[in-house]
């Protein structure tokens, strides 16, 4: 078994605040893991060690080496990230220059850069979005956006922190079935981090963070079905999860529905 990342008792605290209590995990290369937890879990700052904007100590492995703050360009290479936020994380007016400039910074050639620019906006069906300026784009297109450029550089693991939280129904539904294929055709490892329960249900694991720890943790369908204790974690079912669990509970149902017109056409049939 091939570990693309490694978390070996990992210790960290902001001043007057301790996060991470010697927490272990282990995620397997070409795996889809979600953490989920309330504001206050410690998600962003798990993201920020992984990838090294924190430092964790050494406590880190990725691949074969320690991810350290001190070199966190030598290993970039190796991630993709992108967080929540969209204000403030563009630096240029359009959305071509914004995508080639990660490139750029990786010496690769103009050519290549812009093939790779054109080969990932046919991906996301953004074509036409490449001469647009940054700031006519819509909140979700700027999400959107944000993970296309976190792919340019083919990183071995893409990191989300809650990267859906304003994205529209349609264009998520169209970056999670990109992100699928890019975990089964290039073995790409994925860690998403979210407070929305419908989102751990496309992944593999699914870890519930509550106070820097490890509440819970198993398959996406066993943690929904422990709502006691998501609610011990400020967690609740949305109502599709609950409706659906209810309905599997009488044989109606054979599979969690989080789509309500798909939902009334399996009842109806």
């Amino acid at each position: 078994m091939k570990y693309a990342l490694e978390i070996n008792n990992l210790f960290f605290s902001y001043p007057g605040k301790a996060v991470f209590n010697g927490l272990n995990i282990k995620i397997e290369e070409g795996s889809f893991v979600t953490f989920i937890g309330n504001n206050q879990s410690g998600k962003t700052t798990l993201i920020k060690l992984i990838c090294g904007l924190l430092d964790s100590q050494k406590a880190i492995v990725a691949g074969y080496s320690f991810v350290d703050k001190k070199r966190v360009h030598d290993h970039s290479s190796a991630f993709g990230v992108v967080f929540s936020e969209v204000e403030g994380k563009f630096l240029f007016d359009t959305v071509y220059k914004e995508m080639a400039f990660p490139l750029e910074n990786l010496n690769i050639p103009v050519k290549e850069i812009e093939e790779r620019i054109i080969e990932i906006a046919k991906e996301f069906s953004i074509v036409e979005m490449l001469d647009k300026k940054v700031e006519d784009l819509t909140i979700s297109q700027k999400q959107e956006l944000l993970i296309a450029i976190s792919l340019l550089h083919h990183p071995k693991i893409l990191l989300l922190d809650n990267p859906f939280s304003m994205m529209n129904k349609k264009i998520k539904e169209k970056v999670m079935g990109i992100i699928k294929n890019r975990i089964k055709n290039d073995k790409l490892t994925v860690i998403l981090t979210t407070m929305n329960l419908e989102e751990i249900l496309d992944s593999d694991y699914t870890y519930v963070l509550n106070n820097g720890e490890i509440g819970m943790e198993g398959t996406p369908l066993s943690i929904v079905k422990e709502e006691r204790l998501l609610n011990r974690a400020g967690l609740e079912l949305p109502f599709m999860i609950d409706l659906s669990l209810k309905l599997q509970f009488y044989d109606l149902i054979d599979e969690v529905i989080t789509d309500m017109d798909r939902m009334v056409d399996t009842l109806w049939k």
